[in-house]
């Protein structure tokens, strides 16, 4: 079965490799293949890249016959003979160094892995060029003094036709890229991209006369377009196109005094330009993806943290009513275990529904707004607070529009953390809950204690998630209370003073 496949295979790459050697056959110097493009080797080094060096025999023998099919042995068997054995050999060399150095995916994702492609085919082409070329020249099969000009040409014919070809072989051979392909071909901005590139062909080789190398900067404009649109796969679509567009121009015939080897030149300069721009591209896109991951699972945690934080409260309630419970049962006061029972469901009732409010708020950044007094709300922190919690409001404040158990849940967090402040510096702990109009449209909300308060450098930095000032704290508190009130459309800020001070804006209810 290993055969046949391996015969099957080769049955595939050999009339390939003939047709690119026979459309890639340009202005050859004498009769050898020694042209300013060559393909044809993208096609060896991509097959015993994925395949295997066992494929390096059969390239062997497709070398030798192509030049038997094309250009009918020109130095004789034996030079030919020597000449495909460097060329085969070169070519597995690249593949070797290639498959080693790719791994585990050789369709270049990264600058790393281009960067390497683009190394190994340039420092390989240079020996392949030169173990060719050293075999006709040893030979005398060159004219003499066209060694050095037929190096050039070779290295250059080889090392474009690699650059240009490999990539989009190795595109097509993984299925994933093959996918990227076909969605390209379903949009129709491709078509304009590719009716672009066309026309700025046109205009270079045609429309403008003369030198097309002179012109030659036109196409950097629409590859640099493709790239940033389509990453990799429009790139190396793109500058297949404008190889296929030079080759063009250089087999039209009032055209054949064109200077091949400087258009073939400035080709690799585009194709490293659109690769290195497409492969930036999709790291970019790679990284934003990424980043958008850990901010989902830095978001999970932040709201399991949360709810941690604030299930704490009715979690600890319902242990001292339940303690209060059975110290009642002891004592017989039966009569009083259902006020106890009350409370204790409330409680479990209002931990169920801080976990269901604050996923929402993660989830969706959605909130239960409602029209709620603000002496409601300062009432509820009233009967959260300990220590000495003075409550005083304006006179005549409208209502506010909020979502009653997320404020709630803030204003209890800042009297917590005040009490807790201020208690660690002072003996008699003093905390201040005070409402008033910021303006028209919005309540203020001033939390102060006696504590030592926060510097100005440390006022932005209370709100990070995960930094706490307590020992055992999560850091989550104050993150999960300026999210509340920027979901409200207010604001949570600290201020820096000599005493501890936060100051919680939310919009009044609007009448209209």
């Amino acid at each position: 079965m290993k055969v046949l496949r391996y015969l099957r295979d080769a049955a595939v790459f050999a009339p390939c490799y003939l047709l690119l050697d026979w459309v890639s056959y340009i202005h050859p110097l004498g009769a050898f293949n020694i042209t300013p493009w060559n393909p044809q080797p993208a096609l060896a080094i991509a097959w015993m890249l994925l395949g295997g060096l066992g494929h390096a025999p059969a390239v062997f023998l497709t070398i030798i016959l192509a030049d038997g099919v094309i250009r009918n042995f020109p130095a004789g068997y034996g030079v030919t003979a020597l000449a495909s054995l460097a060329l085969a050999a070169g070519y597995a060399a690249i593949a070797w160094a290639l498959r080693e150095h790719l791994r585990p995916h050789a369709d270049l994702r990264s600058l790393r892995q281009l960067t390497l492609f683009v190394a190994v085919v340039a420092a390989g082409t240079v020996l392949v060029a030169a173990g060719f070329v050293g075999v006709l020249h040893a030979a005398g099969a060159l004219a003499p003094g066209t060694a050095l000009s037929g190096w050039l040409r070779f290295w250059v014919g080889d090392a474009v036709g690699v650059l240009v070809t490999a990539p989009l072989l190795l595109f097509a051979s993984d299925a994933q890229r093959r996918s990227e392909l076909r969605a390209l071909a379903r949009r129709g901005e491709t078509y304009v991209q590719v009716g672009l590139v066309a026309a700025t062909l046109w205009l270079i080789f045609a429309g403008l006369g003369g030198d097309p190398s002179h012109h030659f900067y036109l196409l950097f404009l629409p590859l640099i377009w493709i790239a940033i649109r389509s990453g990799m796969a429009g790139a190396i679509i793109a500058i297949a196109i404008v190889q296929a567009g030079v080759v063009l121009g250089i087999h039209h015939r009032a055209l054949q005094t064109l200077p091949t080897i400087e258009l073939q030149a400035l080709v690799a300069a585009l194709t490293l330009t659109a690769l290195y721009l497409g492969v930036t591209v999709e790291e970019r896109e790679r990284a934003a993806e990424s980043l958008k991951e850990s901010l989902r699972l830095a978001a999970a945690g932040e709201m399991a943290g949360a709810i941690a934080h604030e299930v704490n409260q009715p979690l600890t309630a319902l242990a001292n009513y339940g303690r209060a419970g059975q110290m009642l049962l002891e004592a017989g006061r039966h009569a009083e275990l259902a006020g106890v029972i009350g409370h204790m469901l409330a409680e479990a009732q209002r931990a169920a529904e801080v976990v269901r409010r604050l996923r929402d708020l993660f989830r969706h950044g959605t909130t239960r707004l409602e029209r709620v007094p603000v002496a409601e709300l300062l009432e509820a922190a009233r009967r959260a607070g300990t220590g000495r919690l003075s409550v005083a409001a304006a006179d005549d404040l409208p209502d506010v529009w909020v979502d009653r158990l997320q404020i709630e849940l803030v204003l209890r967090n800042l009297v917590a953390n005040a009490a807790e402040a201020a208690a660690a510096h002072a003996a008699g702990a003093e905390v201040a809950l005070t409402a008033e109009r910021r303006d028209a449209r919005h309540l203020r909300i001033v939390v102060s204690d006696n504590g030592p308060g926060i510097g100005p450098a440390e006022a932005g930095r209370v709100f990070e998630p995960f930094i706490s000032g307590k020992p055992s704290g999560m850091g989550l508190g104050l993150a999960v209370s300026r999210a509340i009130a920027e979901a409200h459309g207010g604001t949570l800020e600290a201020r820096p003073a000599s005493h501890g001070e936060f100051h919680l804006v939310l919009p009044f209810h609007s009448h209209g």
